[in-house]
């Protein structure tokens, strides 16, 4: 794996909440606009949408260096994080149901024994390579790939994480039906535990680096 120089803490590493998506870059600008930064993680993927636009003109404006982090390179911070990128891999994937998506920005953010797996947007296809690739997947907690939605959370998949929480960041009554009642149920038999934003409000993670407490909301 390809390691990152330790970064220090008091500046803020932003990544696009790991694809261009409006509702997943739409508030990255206005924090760019309100914190120095010292790189601008992006996946890469080109996208016509004015909140991703709108947030990489406010990265150049700032001469903020745009950095695209892929499958295999690591980031340290000087208090002990890590976080471990498992995606996009190079060739990108392509011809799949959603490209952006699938090429979402995917890691392993580690804190001492504690795991927490992202995968942004990553349907089954990016699922299905990640599992091909040999990638030891294990987290305590799983933010959940898009939404909760129908193509991703693939049981295969939701078995190598095998996570104790899983978190689903989902609108109230969106367009979209998310999250799926087949991925609700996915994860409740792998033994997870799920909280979700449109039920529990804000959910926040902590850990020592050892135990794990889901705080919520409502």
């Amino acid at each position: 794996m390809r390691d990152r120089p330790t970064c220090n803490p008091a500046n803020i590493w932003l990544a696009c909440e790991q694809e261009p998506h409006g509702d997943h870059a739409g508030g990255v600008a206005p924090v760019l606009r309100a914190f120095a930064t010292s790189e601008f993680a992006d996946s890469g993927q080109r996208y016509a949408g004015f909140a991703y636009n709108d947030a990489l003109q406010v990265a150049r404006t700032a001469r903020t260096p745009i950095v695209y982090p892929r499958a295999g390179m690591v980031w340290r911070t000087n208090d002990g994080v890590t976080l471990t990128f498992i995606g996009p891999s190079l060739p990108l994937l392509a011809h799949t149901r959603n490209d952006i998506n699938n090429n979402s920005l995917a890691f392993i953010l580690q804190y001492g024994r504690f795991r927490m797996l992202f995968t942004g947007d990553a349907g089954a296809e990016a699922e299905s390579r990640f599992l091909a690739d040999g990638i030891d997947l294990h987290a305590d907690v799983l933010k959940v790939g898009h939404h909760g939605s129908a193509y991703s959370s693939t049981r295969a998949f939701i078995s190598a994480v095998h996570p104790g929480y899983a978190i689903i960041s989902v609108g109230r009554h969106n367009l979209f039906g998310h999250p799926s009642p087949q991925t609700i149920d996915t994860l409740q038999r792998s033994g997870a535990r799920v909280f979700r934003t449109d039920e529990n409000g804000a959910v926040t993670v902590t850990s020592d680096g050892l135990a794990v407490s889901i705080g919520r909301m409502l």
